[in-house]
Parts: C-alpha cells; structure tokens; sequence
C-alpha cells in the first residue's frame, strides 16, 4: 500500500511541474519583448529628459538677459545632455560614434570650452569616438 501512495505522489509531482513548465514557457518568451518594449520607452523618456532641459536653459538664458545679468548660461545651441541623448538612442557602437560626430558637426562651433571639454568625456567613453575627438580638437 505504501509503494501506491508513494507512486501517485510521484505522478502528482511530475504533474504539477508539467503545469508550471506549459505556464512558465509563455511567461520566458514574453519577457524580451516586454525588455524591448520598456527600453524603448527609457529612450523616448531620455530624449524628452534633454529636450525640457534645453527649453529650461534658454528660458533662463532669457529671464537673466531681461534682468540686466551676465549670468554664466549654457549657450542657446549647445547642449551636452542632448548630445548624451542622442548617443544613448542611436543603435550599435558604430551608430554613437556617428551620432555624436553629427550632434557636433551641428552644434559643436556654439560650445563652450567647458561644454568641449565635457563632450570630449563623452567621446572618449565610446568605441568608435575618435572622429568626435578630432573634431572637438579643431573647435577648441
């Protein structure tokens, strides 16, 4: 008596997990979509980030200008966390090499040295950034 319990406790077992694997596999094979999905959105989020901060800066680019300041603002056509943007969404290493090459070909000449210098961070952080850094050499 006691092998019959034993073997539909063993049929039971093999049962139950033959349940969670057929409602498991649905789960596994959602889950890079669903990755892709939430990337995607953490990269439209990201570029939004960096186009309220540059209406932020020309704002108060403006606001300090009406006052009579010489406050020290970001320049109206440059902006880094942009171009941090734009490398983040561009797709594969090639691609961010030439997304900032191009950010800088665009807005580069209105930089700061400061804002060089920092662009000159990012460029090295990437594979394919030395065309970047030669071209932020002939701005500065």
């Amino acid at each position: 008596m006691s092998s019959f319990f034993h073997g539909r406790s063993l049929l039971l077992s093999i049962a139950c997990v033959a349940v969670l694997v057929l409602f498991a596999d649905p789960l596994v094979a959602h889950e890079p979509r669903e990755m892709a999905r939430m990337q995607q959105t953490i990269d439209i989020l990201t570029k939004q980030l960096a186009d309220a901060n540059t209406k932020i800066r020309r704002l108060e680019a403006s606001v300090a200008s009406r006052r009579g300041r010489n406050a020290p603002v970001a320049s109206a056509g440059c902006d880094v966390g942009d171009a941090r943007a734009n490398v983040q969404l561009a797709d594969g290493k090639m691609a961010e090499g030439e997304a900032l090459e191009s950010w800088i070909r665009d807005f580069g000449k209105n930089c700061t040295p400061q804002e060089l210098t920092q662009l000159k961070l990012l460029a090295n952080e990437l594979f394919y950034g030395q065309s970047s850094l030669d071209l932020i050499d002939l701005l500065r």
